[in-house]
């Protein structure tokens, strides 16, 4: 164990350091003072924040599941609108400044903006030019066949109108995705192209900005941005660690919920004294007071059969003034008399 330094050992320690007695480098690794400091090792800060920048998922734990949720929901969304076959792949979540997250954009595409109800902060959900001109052109009349196109200009005030059909839909698909962690009532609020009017946070504030690859017939037709403030998810930390335990007890209710379900659902239970096989020709020729014979010995049980397969056996019989049977075995084995009316 390190030696404890006593304040006056400190004082002279600081004394020496900025009388140039002591080096602070590594060069001198033989003084016996030397001996005496701990080892460090050197970290680049910015580096190290450069790194973090990239770990978003880190930051809200299972928010990659809600994500990949979304993106399933709104590729049918896509495609149920637009009749299209569309898929919408979810890449990685990384963490800025929300000023940083707009220059990123480089003042191209469309940006919705969204209200989370009741998050205290909203949303942005940005399209870029390749995907904005694409679902114009789709929802415009293209043919199939058409290539897509990233024209050189901003979005017009009628094609953001347009685009506002697209955008309304994440809504509703948002909200879904969310519903295991928190409801939500989302609303889109505005779709802008001047991304100096966007402004859901200060400008340092940190965000999660989120990339969805979106592909059209499996060709890339643009890509998608989640911008959301850190804040906002923030106070739902504990709920999105709660996740995986969610999903299961949602699953295991499902379970529960079939298995109460079947055992409501009617079948057909017949009573079967014997069967044969008989040609069609032999059916067809059958005359009134023709006799068949069964393969059936009146000393064996019946069979019942529940939806064409044999389950039970049974003895025939009345009671209450109805014909009925009684359950003496599983077809196969032995089981305690069960009554059935016929």
């Amino acid at each position: 164990m390190e030696p404890i330094l006593t304040k006056e050992e400190i004082a002279e320690l600081l004394a020496a350091i900025k009388a140039g007695k002591v080096p602070v480098d590594l060069t001198d690794r033989d003084s016996p003072r030397h001996q005496r400091l701990l080892q460090a090792t050197e970290i680049d800060l910015f580096r190290t924040y450069e790194r973090a920048k990239t770990t978003g998922e880190k930051r809200i734990p299972n928010l990659d599941i809600v994500l990949d949720n979304f993106a399933r929901r709104f590729s049918t969304s896509l495609t149920n609108t637009l009749q299209r076959n569309f898929t919408v792949d979810r890449e990685e979540i990384a963490t800025t400044n929300f000023q940083q997250s707009l220059l990123d954009l480089k003042s191209q595409g469309a940006v919705g903006i969204y209200a989370m109800s009741p998050l205290k902060h909203g949303c942005l959900f940005h399209f870029d030019t390749l995907m904005a001109f694409t679902l114009l052109e789709i929802m415009l009349g293209s043919s199939q066949t058409s290539e897509s196109l990233a024209l050189d200009r901003n979005l017009t005030t009628i094609e953001m109108a347009i685009l506002k059909t697209c955008m309304q839909d994440i809504c509703e698909d948002l909200q879904a995705a969310m519903r295991p962690v928190i409801e939500l009532q989302t609303s889109l609020t505005k779709v802008e192209n001047n991304f100096r009017l966007v402004n859901i946070v200060e400008p340092d504030i940190e965000v999660l900005v989120t990339h969805f690859h979106v592909r059209l017939s499996g060709e890339q037709c643009g890509q998608m941005r989640l911008i959301i403030p850190y804040l906002t998810l923030e106070p739902l930390r504990e709920k999105f660690k709660e996740l995986v335990t969610i999903s299961q007890a949602t699953t295991n209710s499902w379970t529960r919920s079939i298995i109460q379900e079947a055992l409501e659902m009617e079948s057909q239970v017949t009573a079967r004294s014997g069967q044969l096989n008989m040609t069609i020709r032999r059916i067809l020729s059958l005359q009134p007071g023709d006799i068949i014979d069964l393969p059936y010995n009146p000393d064996q049980p019946l069979t019942i059969v529940v939806e064409d397969k044999p389950l039970f056996l049974a003895i025939p019989g009345e009671r209450n003034g109805k014909k009925a049977f009684h359950v003496t075995g599983r077809h196969g084995s032995r089981l305690g008399g069960v009554h059935g009316n016929a």
